[in-house]
């Protein structure tokens, strides 16, 4: 035992000496003209009297004399401190609060949040200010602790620590520049330590990743701190310190992305962007982005969300690199108008054929609608419109068309007389069904075995189908077939009438009517037999 102890005394300072030392937190005074340490002892110390151990730690000779301009190093502990309760700034969507010793309850615009709120956001977010004006946003699924929320000094420091433990933050930090002010944002992987900066911040248990917006943001995980500049990234595993900082992602060009949009979902197509495996994009009321409304992200080549109420946007956009960092933002500003929403088109089908001149064009009844508007035009963008009707029925028959290709949409009217978005444009082609051909050119033969007929020429695309029969109703059918282009050869029937029927057939097997031809084949002729039965008659 007494070996034990011996080597435990010998080793001690050893241990003592490798140990990490934790830095004692800090207030930098500037001195300013006038200022003696007693002074500043009264005006920001606990106890008055402790102006005695700055002076030591400040190795400072004449405490009466004190050279302005010159900093000061205040431990915390030694400064007056009061609770510096959070405001909410703004709120959207679903986000829960939890105060100490309370059950949850929904978070409300224009309260204080004290130091061990936790704040729980489903589909939505939050805008907290601290005292300092830094403010946070927390985003859609995220949860956060105010884990210190206090004033020293009279107001000369600020010290902030939020516990983000699952989700996504931005965080503008002390937009005065405020001396000495400190912000900590703890996730289970790292911490992030600024004084002056727009950054984000986003964890799970496994990772935290920072991205640095303006200024530079320390992040210390495993012992180890890197330095993020202004577009640079990092993450820190659990366990590792944090990776050497990268280049954040360039913004992504949006300048293509349609200013309109008038059906759900609503989509946006991603550009190019060299790096992006991965898009974010969320859309807010406001450009300041204080209320999100939907979030989003997809692999591409477009970005979709769910319904929004008609009215004005934006759109931030960033690609999101291999790491998982989101890049640079890029804003868009952009309308919805859905509403009241368009009909469904029915007929004439979008591609589709009519043979009737005056073919009747329908949709379905809307909800939204008491009347609709539709337009007929011979182009897609509808410059020169042969028909626009305001209807209170759900079809439209419209004049007699020429042969050609025409174009139709409809739009739903509601109550109000506002209209909304017209359907996506349909495209059909009006060509009339083949008429019944002229058969009185054709030419006939009647041979000894065989009738031969040759019909005339038909309109390019069409051939003939043909029937032989009987009766002028083509019931009674001998023959029935298609001719050998114009040509049709048949066995000689008995002596009688018969009529011929035929019809154009175009390629998609639209016919037209039959029409009849009569055709008498006579008897055949008795007197050649008398050769056969001459010499019979001499026997």
């Amino acid at each position: 035992m007494i070996r034990w102890v011996i080597l435990a005394l010998t080793l001690l300072p050893a241990w003592l000496a490798a140990a990490p030392v934790e830095p004692v937190p800090e207030w930098r005074y500037t001195v300013r003209p006038g200022d003696t340490l007693i002074g500043i002892g009264r005006a920001y110390l606990n106890q008055p009297e402790d102006w005695r151990q700055l002076q030591r730690l400040n190795n400072v000779i004449n405490p009466h004399r004190l050279m302005p301009g010159s900093g000061l190093r205040v431990p915390l502990v030694l400064l007056k401190q009061q609770p510096a309760p959070a405001k909410v700034v703004s709120v959207s969507g679903q986000v829960t609060v939890t105060l100490p010793g309370a059950a949850a309850s929904s978070l409300a615009a224009g309260g204080t949040l004290p130091a061990g709120a936790a704040i729980q956001s489903r589909n939505g977010s939050a805008v907290i200010e601290f005292a300092d004006g830094s403010r946070l946003i927390i985003q859609p699924n995220s949860s956060l602790r105010l884990d210190t929320l206090s004033v020293y000094a009279g107001g000369g420091m600020v010290d902030t620590r939020v516990r983000l433990q699952q989700g996504r933050a931005e965080l503008s930090a002390n937009p005065r520049k405020q001396q000495g002010n400190r912000l900590q944002v703890i996730t289970p992987s790292a911490v992030a330590a600024v004084r002056g900066t727009v950054f984000r911040v986003s964890a799970d248990d496994a990772v935290m990743r920072e991205e640095t917006l303006e200024g530079q943001v320390g992040v210390e995980a495993s012992g180890q701190e890197v330095v993020v500049a202004n577009a640079q990234g990092t993450l820190a595993e659990t366990g590792k310190p944090p990776k050497p900082p990268v280049a954040l992602l360039g913004a992504p060009d949006v300048s293509k992305l349609p200013a309109k949009l008038d059906r759900y979902p609503l989509r946006f197509p991603l550009p190019e962007l060299k790096g992006a495996e991965n898009w974010a994009g969320q859309i807010a009321p406001d450009a300041g982005f204080g209320a999100i409304l939907l979030e989003k992200e997809s692999k591409g080549p477009v970005l979709a969300f769910a319904e929004l109420p008609d009215g004005k946007y934006f759109l931030r956009l960033r690609g999101v690199d291999g790491l998982g960092l989101h890049g640079l933002d890029s804003l868009h500003a952009f309308e919805v108008d859905v509403h009241p929403f368009p009909p469904l088109p029915g007929n004439p089908a979008n591609e589709s054929k009519v043979r009737v001149a005056q073919p009747v064009m329908d949709w379905t009844q809307s909800q939204e609608a008491s009347r609709y508007q539709i337009q007929i035009s011979r182009d897609t963008a509808f410059g020169s419109l042969l028909a626009q009707e305001v209807l209170e029925k759900a079809y439209y028959q419209p004049v007699a068309l020429q042969e050609g290709e025409y174009f139709w949409r409809v739009a739903s009217i509601d109550a109000a007389g506002e209209q909304g978005p017209y359907t996506d444009v349909r495209r059909f082609t009006y060509k009339p069904a083949p008429g019944a051909p002229d058969l009185s050119n054709s030419a006939i033969q009647i041979g000894e075995d065989s009738v031969r007929i040759e019909l005339p020429a038909l309109p390019s695309g069409q051939q003939y189908e043909t029937i032989f029969a009987k009766d002028a109703n083509l019931k009674q059918v001998v023959w029935q077939g298609k001719p050998d282009g114009l040509k049709l050869a048949l066995p000689r029937p008995g002596a009688g009438t018969y009529y011929l029927g035929a019809r154009g057939v175009e390629a998609d097997g639209t016919s037209g009517p039959y029409s009849a031809q009569a055709i008498e084949v006579p008897r055949k002729p008795w007197w050649p037999y008398l050769f056969f039965l001459t010499p019979l008659l001499l026997l």
